[in-house]
């Protein structure tokens, strides 16, 4: 029997015996007077980079190659402090196989990354998932215990990584992000304290497991994630809506700045305010890459939003922040299809996956051409800034580690790479491409070999007249002992007033 047929009976057994399960939550209401705290404000120890990135989903091929990019930036020091560029990571927002690595990192941090090879990429999960749907045990939970199909990937997480572990046992750095999409509405719902506190909802007693699962619930072969939202009649302690208030009724932010009103629209619905435009109950968590696929919304909050995690557009205007650098590792496979030469009307499977996976690629590369206007504009802007701006000077390296990068010399690991099936199992031998292909990807980027200059580390690969033509920088921010000094300058025209 092969590979997919095996898939096919599973899915099949799955559905058979999870049609009738009784719907169960994760989620429990804060306690009275308590609420989950929300972010704080990011100033990067000085002369250092702050590093935001955002994995991708594609199962298990997405989560191997964060997994070895995480290990190229744990190669590279300054030479002096001993400082390593992954010990720079802030922020990671993920969707999908992507939150794997990154709640893997966010529990276990920097140095224990090695472990999540044996625990998890080496093994066969499909091959495990697939014994677990034929195990009448599984059917009985599934018809009649509260069990359902995305439970067993959960099961399969908590035995292997995360071994139970609630939200609660996150390292303060990096502040990870992991990312569903809300079902009803289609936006993105993201696993923070200021989202929970948005429902009503303990994060910190949340399992892990419960948001990787979330993040990963590819629609039709699991079912979504269910979370009950305690807004009405919340005795907790929540944080004061009056950004909310203020964005929805501003004559001005709606065209200003239309994410910003967006993001006080959902959250208004959440919190069941006066004029929501839906009323939330329940959410129906799917796969995170279905509203975007590189993680990127939540990264765009971070750098935009005075109301996101870190603030960082206040840091960078003020000066606290004086390198910025965003990291984009990009799994997505691209098979070779055979249906523009297929002379029959393609069949109900071909038919799903084109209108899952085209409409998905294209909002992906949406919200990748935002990611790269904002850094653009930032780098614009410190290198044009006036001589009393405080965010003169700052450097912004934009990183993006794509399949489609490859050299021509190296289209055989490309293509290699872009046929790795989106599962949970990957052979010895596509680890090793993986591997291969995240070391060449990063170091040859022209940003990276940049950022290796800027931070004074040495390396074989780095042709400096490449990195300084391909990623252009301002000069050399002052060293911290004399921080620029003079007024705060708005670095994006508009993002403040409008909310006036």
């Amino acid at each position: 029997m092969g590979l997919l047929r095996i898939h096919l009976v599973a899915c099949v057994l799955l559905f058979a015996f999870s049609a009738c399960t009784a719907t169960s939550y994760p989620n429990r209401p804060l306690p009275d007077g308590a609420a989950n705290e929300e972010g704080r404000a990011l100033a990067s120890p000085p002369g250092r980079p702050a590093i935001l990135m955002t994995f991708s989903g594609g199962g298990s091929r997405a989560a191997a190659l964060d997994l070895f990019v995480l290990e190229e930036l744990r190669r590279y020091g300054d030479g002096e402090s001993g400082r390593r560029l992954i010990d720079d990571v802030a922020f990671v927002s993920s969707v999908s196989g992507g939150s794997v690595t990154a709640a893997y990192l966010g529990l276990y941090g920097p140095d224990a990354i090695d472990q999540l090879g044996p625990d998890f990429l080496a093994r066969d999960n499909m091959a495990t998932l697939e014994l677990q749907a034929v195990d009448p045990v599984t059917w009985f939970r599934l018809a009649f215990g509260g069990y359902t199909r995305v439970d067993a990937l959960r099961d399969l997480f908590d035995r292997q990584i995360f071994h139970d572990r609630t939200f609660a046992a996150m390292r303060s750095q990096p502040i990870v992000i992991l990312n569903a999409t809300d079902m009803a509405s289609g936006e993105v719902f993201a696993f923070t304290a200021e989202r929970f506190n948005d429902i009503c909802s303990d994060l910190s007693g949340l399992p892990v497991s419960v948001g990787v699962a979330s993040s990963a619930a590819f629609p039709v072969l699991l079912s979504p994630v269910d979370l009950q939202n305690h807004a009405v009649g919340c005795r907790g302690k929540l944080p004061a809506d009056a950004w909310i208030r203020k964005d929805l009724n501003s004559r001005y932010t709606r065209y200003i700045d239309v994410e910003e009103y967006k993001r006080a629209r959902y959250a208004n619905a959440l919190r069941h305010g006066e004029g929501a435009f839906r009323d939330v109950e329940y959410l129906h968590l799917l796969d995170g890459g279905l509203a975007d696929n590189l993680g990127t919304h939540s990264l765009l909050d971070a750098i935009e939003s005075p109301h996101g995690t870190f603030r960082l557009l206040e840091a960078i205007n003020t000066g606290k922040l004086r390198r910025l650098v965003v990291i984009t590792v990009n799994a997505r496979s691209d098979p070779m299809s055979r249906l523009d030469q297929q002379a029959t009307t393609p069949g109900i499977v071909s038919m799903v996956g084109a209108v899952i996976s085209n409409p998905l690629d294209a909002a992906t590369a949406s919200i990748a051409s935002q990611r790269r206007a904002l850094l653009s504009e930032l780098r614009t802007a410190a290198a044009s800034a006036p001589p009393d701006a405080l965010f003169g000077g700052v450097r912004v390296f934009d990183i993006e580690i794509d399949f489609d990068q490859f050299r021509p010399e190296q289209s055989d690991l490309q293509r290699k790479v872009k046929t790795i099936p989106t599962l949970w199992t990957v052979t010895p031998e596509q680890l090793a491409q993986l591997d291969e292909a995240a070391k060449l990807l990063l170091r040859q980027n022209p940003c990276f070999q940049q950022l290796l200059l800027d931070v004074g580390a040495s390396a074989p690969f780095i042709d400096p007249s490449f990195a300084a033509t391909g990623c252009p920088q301002p000069q050399p921010p002052p060293a911290p002992s004399a921080p620029p000094r003079g007024r705060v300058t708005a670095m994006i025209p508009g993002i403040s007033s409008a909310r006036e």
